[in-house]
C-alpha cells in the first residue's frame, strides 16, 4: 500500500513538472494595440505567471504577479504604485484559454510574424456581456501572438518576439510607495 502511494506521488510530481514546463513562457515582445482609430505601441515581458505591460511614451506601466495574486499599476516617474487583487477579469489575454471562455472554434492555421499559429474564434462572457475574438496562438512559443475583437473595435498583436525576460522587470521599483489615494486604471478594463 505504501509503495503504491509513493509511486502515485512520484507520478503526480512528474506530471506536474511536465504540465508546468509545458505552460512556462518567457518572452519579450513589441506590443501593438488598436482601439478604433487609436494605435498604441508598447512592450510586453512574460515569465511564467508574471507579466509586465508598458505603453510607449508614458512612465505608467502594469505588472501582473500571478504568483502573488496581484496586479500593480506603477508610476515610475512618481515612484508610486496602486495594487489590486488579480481577478480573472483583470488578467491580460496572454494564454491560450481566455478568462470567461465559453466556446472555441478552430479556423485553420497561419504564420504570424514568422510563427506557426492555430487560428480560433473564441467567445468569452464578462458579466452579462458576450464578446467574440479571433485568436492566433503560436504553437512554437505557446503564446497568443494576435487577438482581434470580431467587432473590429480592438486588436493586439505581438511582434519581434524574443525569448527571455529578466526577473527584475516584475518587481516594484526600489523605494516605490503604495498610493492609497487613487484607484488604478486597471480596474476599469481588464482582459486586453
Amino acid at each position: 500500500m505504501r509503495k503504491g502511494a509513493i509511486l502515485c506521488g512520484c507520478a503526480l510530481l512528474v506530471l506536474f513538472a511536465f504540465v508546468s514546463s509545458a505552460f512556462a513562457v518567457e518572452i519579450t515582445a513589441d506590443m501593438i494595440t488598436k482601439e478604433g482609430k487609436i494605435v498604441r505601441n508598447g512592450k510586453i515581458y512574460v515569465k511564467d505567471t508574471k507579466i509586465r505591460m508598458e505603453q510607449g511614451g508614458t512612465p505608467i506601466y502594469s505588472v501582473v504577479r500571478g504568483d502573488k495574486g496581484v496586479i500593480w499599476q506603477i508610476n515610475a516617474y512618481e515612484k508610486t504604485y496602486v495594487e489590486a487583487k488579480l481577478t480573472p477579469e483583470l488578467k491580460p489575454f496572454v494564454e491560450e484559454k481566455l478568462p470567461g471562455e465559453v466556446s472555441r472554434k478552430p479556423l485553420g492555421t497561419e504564420a504570424i510574424d514568422g510563427h506557426p499559429t492555430k487560428k480560433y474564434e473564441v467567445t468569452i462572457k464578462r458579466g452579462k456581456a458576450t464578446e467574440t475574438y479571433h485568436q492566433w496562438f503560436a504553437t512554437d512559443i505557446k503564446f497568443p501572438v494576435k487577438m482581434v475583437n470580431v467587432n473590429g473595435k480592438w486588436s493586439r498583436e505581438y511582434k519581434n518576439i524574443k525569448k527571455g525576460a529578466a526577473d527584475s522587470l516584475f518587481d516594484l521599483p526600489k523605494g516605490a510607495e503604495k498610493d492609497l489615494t487613487s484607484a488604478p486604471d486597471v480596474l476599469g478594463g481588464g482582459g486586453h
